[in-house]
């Protein structure tokens, strides 16, 4: 794993642990590589509370109660997808800081998707505070999700540190 990375998660937990902040992840394109992420950093049971891969949308209704009718055009990718995940999460695991995550790793061509992409969003509570679309023109999934990945943990220092609490 990079040193880069993390850094920067053993930063997310610093801050979650000054700010009293736990986390939870609700994870699909990645299938579970955000968790393994986390486990790698400092104190992480202090603050990481869990997750959950959410791989097809049987899941996604199951354990969420997301409606096959959000998830059955799009395969379970979209804005909104993401963001009923990232507060899911953060029902589901009782935490107040919950990350989704949903996306196409690999071109998909049942589902006209020229480009992996993915959706991430952050709730803090039940408030979207951050969702973004990230686009790769990687051929390879596995470089395709550890880059969605990384640029989730990214985003979710860069948005902790705009909620004006410190970052230590």
């Amino acid at each position: 794993m990079e040193k880069n990375i993390l850094d920067t998660i053993n930063e997310v937990g610093k801050y979650c642990q000054s700010e009293g902040l736990t986390l939870s992840i609700a994870e699909s394109v990645t299938s579970g590589y955000l968790q393994y992420l986390f486990s790698q950093g400092q104190h992480t049971t202090s603050y990481f509370q869990g997750g959950i891969t959410l791989y097809n949308n049987y899941q996604k209704f199951k354990q969420f109660g997301i409606s096959p009718f959000l998830t059955s055009p799009n395969n379970g990718v979209s804005q909104l997808v993401t963001e009923f995940l990232a507060k899911g999460a953060n029902l589901h695991f009782n935490t107040n800081v919950g990350i989704g995550i949903t996306g196409f790793a690999y071109k998909d061509l049942d589902y006209n998707i020229s480009e992996p992409h993915c959706y991430i969003s952050i709730a803090l509570e039940d408030k979207i505070i951050h969702t973004t679309k990230l686009e790769s023109s990687s051929d390879s999934m596995h470089q395709n999700q550890v880059y969605f990945a990384i640029q989730c943990v990214i985003s979710l220092y860069n948005n902790l540190k705009t909620l004006k609490l410190s970052v230590r």
